[in-house]
């Protein structure tokens, strides 16, 4: 049972905390970590491999940083160009990820306090995430409560030592979901 996490930061070196996050995963099995600007630094997405990459898994993570309340561009260009065809080009590929289990895990700059339905923005990570929340859906997918770790920029050792330990955890969990059946 393969575990598909899709990173998209654009300055991965960069991110003390998202770096941290993913090391904390390295001895899990069966996890395929596909590092979306690695692989795609000109923006030019390979659909073919992509689709055969989402095929292969029975989990989809996306771990992104929060970009104005929205995902990275790289992230939603692959959603473009790998679930357009999939979907509505070759409806029987979709079709055959029906149930998959997808979890959002995603690093703010903000306090946690700034999701919160009273704060300046109003919302909450899981309602900025209605988009995707809606496209899962539309996949016929299962979204999960999406993993946050907030204020990164001021998370001391001992904070981002427990951020990791959660999310591993989380992860953990997670790759015990199978895929949900739809059938009737």
């Amino acid at each position: 049972m393969t575990t598909l996490l899709l990173l998209a930061h654009p300055d991965l070196e960069a991110s003390r905390v998202n770096r941290a996050l993913l090391k904390g995963l390295q001895s899990l099995s069966d996890l395929e970590i596909a590092d979306l600007y690695a692989l795609y630094p000109d923006n030019r997405i390979d659909p073919q491999a992509e689709i055969d990459r989402l095929l292969r898994a029975d989990r989809l993570v996306l771990q992104f940083p929060l970009f104005w309340y929205s995902t990275p561009p790289l992230l939603k260009l692959w959603e473009d160009v790998v679930l357009t065809p999939m979907f509505y080009q070759e409806p029987d590929l979709g079709i055959s990820t029906a149930g998959l289990p997808v979890l959002a895990a995603t690093t703010t700059g903000g306090p946690s306090a700034s999701y919160h339905p009273e704060s300046r923005i109003g919302l909450t990570i899981d309602d900025l995430f209605a988009s995707l929340k809606a496209t899962t859906r539309r996949c016929g997918w299962h979204w999960q409560s999406p993993f946050a770790v907030h204020d990164v920029r001021n998370l001391d050792d001992r904070s981002l030592a427990k951020a990791v330990d959660d999310y591993r955890s989380t992860i953990v969990s997670f790759v015990t979901l199978s895929r949900i059946s739809t059938a009737a």
